[in-house]
């Protein structure tokens, strides 16, 4: 159902990239979920936007007609995690490629920072009261590395 969820996140960023004008040069699926990387014809800032908006779009709509059809349940669970992951500001989630669309690298990297020391914090919570999530560990550990590598 994951699965899904993220392949249908993706093909709300394609539909909109080939709306205007743009198409997929790549589409990598890996263990960090799915890359899609343009092509190299250029769409202006606001298309820009829409697109990376589009896949977390497409989760909080699975999430509100799960919700309206069955009261809700993992699958609008899974979707709307999903959609407000993709909104954290860092430099791999549509977030961060937002962020850095509508701001300066300073406040960029300002908002990077307190989530990343907001992440620590949840974490640490999670730890001393021994109800840390794996899933949460892993995902805090890859959004780090991704932070200082890129």
């Amino acid at each position: 159902m994951t699965l899904v969820s993220c392949a249908l996140h993706e093909l709300g960023h394609l539909v909109l990239m080939t709306a205007f004008g743009s198409s997929p040069q790549e589409i990598v699926v890996y263990g960090g979920g799915i890359r899609i990387t343009p092509d190299n014809k250029q769409l202006s800032k606001n298309h820009e936007l829409v697109v990376l908006f589009a896949g977390p779009a497409v989760n909080f709509m699975l999430c509100l007609l799960s919700y309206m059809a069955s009261g809700g349940g993992f699958f609008c669970q899974v979707n709307f995690l999903l959609g407000a992951l993709n909104l954290l500001p860092f430099r791999y989630f549509d977030g961060g490629r937002i962020l850095a669309l509508l701001a300066n690298g300073k406040v960029c990297e300002f908002f990077r920072a307190v989530f990343i020391l907001l992440s620590a914090v949840a974490m640490i919570h999670m730890i001393l009261h021994g109800t840390v999530s794996i899933s949460f560990a892993a995902t805090f550990c890859f959004i780090v590395l991704s932070e200082v590598i890129y």
